[in-house]
């Protein structure tokens, strides 16, 4: 059973309920941001869960796999569209259908591109897991995998749109870390909303040569 923390649950109530009573004539909150027409705030300021995490890793036969995750309670703020998740299993495929749902919604927040071009990107599996941090109690993330199909030589780099979850979570966060044939980790972007929108620009070449980061 997922232990819920009670903090973070009141907090996010709080922003909500302060967030309905705040509204001005103009139908935005007194941050700016912009809330729903049931009065909930699109965007979450108490929020604690860690942000996107995308690592690739090299593949044969002009491959690069890219897993992406990122907390179920985020983005089922983000994407009420995908409430089925809320009901679905840790550690067991998602279903078809709801496979289906989540690959169109992330589709429509990620590309990748080289010189242009935007580069095949192929959702290949879907599942959450539960994991635990002691500040945060046990919380469900959503894992995807995803094929990145490209011609030739391995980029030296892509450039990287992605703004899932954070287009309205504003400050949830996206890391993106190459993995090493030895199992090692390499931090290559770090950034947020405010810098989604122009695209962020991933040296692959670099990450292929830099140290490890140490754990």
């Amino acid at each position: 059973m997922i232990r819920c923390s009670p903090w973070r649950a009141a907090l996010l109530t709080l922003a909500v309920m302060i967030g309905g009573a705040m509204l001005g004539g103009n139908g935005r909150g007194i941050s700016g941001m912009g809330v729903s027409g049931m009065g909930i705030v699109q965007t979450a300021h108490a929020h604690a869960l860690p942000g996107s995490t995308l690592l690739f890793e090299q593949q044969p036969q002009h491959t690069l796999k890219l897993t992406l995750q990122f907390p179920r309670e985020d983005l089922l703020i983000a994407a009420p569209q995908l409430a089925a998740l809320g009901d679905a299993k840790s550690d067991a495929p998602l279903a078809q259908a709801l496979t289906d749902q989540l690959g169109d919604y992330l589709s429509q927040h990620l590309a990748l591109t080289k010189d242009g071009d935007t580069l095949p990107l192929t959702l290949t599996e879907a599942h959450l897991t539960s994991t635990y941090q002691p500040q945060l109690g046990d919380y469900l993330l959503v894992v995807t995998q995803w094929n990145l199909s490209y011609k030739g030589a391995l980029p030296d780099s892509l450039l990287l749109k992605y703004d899932a979850v954070m287009h309205e979570v504003r400050n949830h966060r996206a890391e993106v870390e190459w993995q090493t044939p030895a199992g090692g980790t390499r931090l290559m972007a770090d950034f947020g909303f405010f810098h989604s929108a122009h695209g962020v620009r991933l040296n692959l070449q670099k990450a292929r040569q830099a140290p490890a980061k140490q754990e």
